[in-house]
């Protein structure tokens, strides 16, 4: 039977930063191993990070929260330069992502996706917390740049925010996350991009 997603107790202190990070990157494991949601349990969980249960009762109040901190922290937190340009915003947010597909991102994707509608909560929340905060970052960068001028007049701004991302994520699904130099992937990616939509 799995274990229910409530986990008693309420938020607290962590025992220690070390063993925070060693929940987390166990729960990142199970769910790169391609176990889904469902079936990750928290005492798997401690056992793999060599922790007690007493330890995540108290940082943790579900199973649910725990999973979210974990796919969270391992989205790299950006900063944009001053003055940057929107190549320049694209190529370091995409190579962020391209990265991460390319170590262990795109079995983790798969995972989730497989739980079908098993957690919708986790997924809604993942979306709210973690993706949408990364969008209006781009969103922010790209309606600046249109505002400079750097951009037609008539191109879809939401449409530059999504397209790219959503292609990294396709091919991740697939079992064939991108491949090459990070960097280099998201600079192709975004030269191609622009050039249909730069003024």
């Amino acid at each position: 039977m799995p274990e229910t997603t409530q986990v008693p107790g309420r938020r607290g202190r962590p025992r220690s930063a070390a063993s925070e990070q060693a929940v987390l990157r166990a729960a990142l494991e199970l769910l790169a191993e391609g176990y889904g949601p469902a079936s990750i349990t928290i005492a798997g969980i401690a056992q793999r990070a060599g922790a007690g249960k007493d330890t995540i009762y108290r940082r943790w109040q579900s199973k649910e929260d725990l999973l979210l901190d974990a796919l969270a922290s391992r989205v790299a937190e950006l900063d944009i330069p001053d003055g940057a340009s929107l190549r320049d915003v694209l190529v370091l947010t995409l190579a962020e992502m391209i990265g991460r597909m390319q170590d262990d991102g795109g079995r983790i994707v798969r995972a989730l996706q497989s739980a079908g509608d098993d957690f919708p909560k986790l997924r809604a929340r993942y979306q709210d917390t973690v993706i949408r905060r990364r969008h209006e970052l781009v969103a922010e960068q790209v309606r600046a740049a249109a505002a400079r001028g750097e951009l037609r007049a008539d191109v879809d701004l939401p449409l530059i925010v999504q397209m790219p991302y959503h292609h990294v994520v396709m091919c991740a699904l697939s079992g064939e996350p991108l491949q090459g130099d990070p960097r280099a992937v998201a600079e192709k990616l975004t030269d191609a991009l622009l050039t249909g939509i730069a003024a």
